[in-house]
């Protein structure tokens, strides 16, 4: 058995190495169940990687044992079920086997023939139709926070450009990032108050419900300051922003297209068939 495992091995890297004996491998019978065959080539497609001589080994004894087992198991099971049950698991068999084609092939058909490039302009006409859809089940803010350590030599001028925070305070700041110990300053952006809390965790949630839209919090402890604003806020049961459901958008619109396709597609199946005499339903 031993010297069986060994060739099994040796003729695995042989055919990584050799060309010459790709032939002769391709019909080099490794295993057999009754009149169930396993080659090499079956081995080979697995595209087993090897940490060692003796993994290679073990792996492949033990898909040869799997491989032996499952025809054994299927053998037993035809002579064992009853021919009721056999009827009923060959339909399933058979319609498995049909959708898993079927599905295949329109999946290459859809990615193929189906436009899925959505532009801005689409989404936001699918927006503007349907924005009762997307209410806000929580509130949702758009922020900015520096941290920086609490004798920066900047901290005064730091904290002006971050209230009035004009363009070229925009450009100020960014000058100076490599000072500050954390920072957030895209403040067109929407979150959920448990994301503004992880990414600024010197805000508890209790102490969050305190803060009020516009107003600069300047916050300090023991070796830094924070300063933080919350730019703006939509509540709960408002109209979600754009932004916070572009994506939501683009699979809507995209199944919609793809749905939309499908039928026509079946049909044409159908019809070009019935024209084609492929199919006929017979009274």
């Amino acid at each position: 058995m031993r010297t069986f495992k060994i060739l099994i091995i040796f003729l695995i890297f042989v055919a990584n190495g050799c060309g010459e004996f790709k032939n002769k491998r391709q019909n080099q019978l490794v295993a057999r169940v009754d009149n169930n065959y396993l080659y090499m080539t079956d081995i080979d497609n697995l595209r087993i990687k090897f940490s060692s001589y003796s993994d290679s080994i073990v792996q492949v004894q033990n898909f040869i044992n799997s491989w032996a087992k499952n025809h054994l198991l299927f053998d037993k099971a035809i002579l064992n079920i009853r021919a009721k049950n056999k009827i009923s698991l060959n339909k399933l068999v058979e319609q498995y086997r049909l959708d898993l084609f079927n599905n295949s092939y329109k999946s290459s058909i859809i990615k193929a023939q189906i436009d899925t490039l959505i532009t801005k302009q689409q989404l936001l006409e699918y927006y503007r139709v349907n924005t009762s859809v997307f209410l806000l089940k929580e509130p949702l803010y758009r922020y900015r926070f520096i941290e920086l350590p609490k004798n920066n030599i900047d901290r005064k001028e730091i904290k002006k450009r971050f209230t009035r925070f004009s363009n070229l305070d925009k450009i100020f700041l960014d000058s100076l990032s490599y000072q500050f110990s954390n920072s957030f300053l895209n403040d067109s952006l929407w979150f959920k108050k448990n994301e503004i809390i992880k990414n600024a965790p010197f805000f508890s949630s209790k102490k969050f419900l305190t803060l009020k839209k516009s107003q600069i919090f300047e916050l300090e402890d023991s070796i830094q300051v924070y300063l933080f604003k919350i730019e703006d806020d939509l509540l709960k049961n408002e109209i979600a922003p754009l932004s916070s459901v572009e994506n939501t958008i683009r699979n809507i619109v995209f199944n919609q297209r793809k749905l939309e396709f499908l039928k026509k597609f079946d049909k044409e199946i159908i019809n070009d068939a019935i024209q084609n005499k492929k199919f006929e339903i017979y009274k």
